[in-house]
């Protein structure tokens, strides 16, 4: 079935008008839109997005990074987050630079945030844009896979942190029976620390995939 066919309804062309900007700051702006729906009914809408010349939406790569240990474990890390007055856990990531190609994004700011220097060719970048919050901003993001292979290092890795990244800390977690590896660390800090959306989805789902080979097995 293809995936045009799954919905029930066709997705029509929705314009809308020109950004009108509320506020801004040194790096975000407040901006509200207007559209119409379906029954030509004029609606508005407000949005944060970035300050930026670019015109793409695309701001940033996520990078889900694997680690042979020999055993696999997830590469997160761990930060403080203002907006939401607590640590979180999350993928490395950061922003693209101006014609920057995502995948140098990817390997530059694996180095910063974790110190694996990993070779451009190792990325497999998956460059469909991934919305982060779609009923609060435009920002989009790709994400950039990669396996690593522990024993193959010829140094350990050492992080190359901006001052305002001082809070952040590198985690790897076991694959195996991972979401409950997660909760129970979240769980630790007692309201100090939140599992972003996109670990604990990505967590989710190998979580049901490892459930769900488990019960093949035992019903075969």
């Amino acid at each position: 079935m293809t995936s045009n066919k799954i919905l029930s309804q066709e997705l029509i062309k929705v314009e809308t008008s020109q950004p009108v900007s509320l506020g801004r700051g040194d790096w975000l702006q407040l901006e509200r839109i207007s559209y119409k729906d379906n029954n030509n009914i004029q609606r508005q809408w407000e949005r944060c997005v970035r300050r930026k010349e670019r015109a793409s939406n695309v701001d940033a790569v996520d990078i889900h990074a694997i680690l042979l240990t020999p055993a696999p474990e997830l590469l997160l890390v761990v930060q403080y987050r203002p907006a939401i007055e607590c640590y979180c856990v999350e993928f490395p990531s950061g922003l693209i630079d101006m014609n920057e190609d995502p995948v140098v994004s990817a390997q530059r700011e694996l180095k910063e945030e974790t110190g694996y220097d990993v070779l451009l060719s190792q990325f497999n970048l998956v460059k469909t844009p991934l919305a982060y919050e779609p009923g609060l901003s435009n920002s989009c993001c790709y994400v950039a896979k990669v396996t690593i292979d522990t024993s193959k290092l010829s140094a350990p890795p050492t992080q190359s942190l901006e001052a305002d990244e001082w809070s952040l800390q590198v985690i790897s977690v076991p694959l195996d029976n991972i979401m409950h590896r997660l909760l129970d660390l979240q769980k630790s800090h007692h309201g100090n620390l939140i599992i972003d959306s996109r670990v604990h989805a990505l967590a989710s789902g190998i979580a049901y995939s490892q459930t769900l080979q488990l019960n093949t097995s035992a019903s075969s």
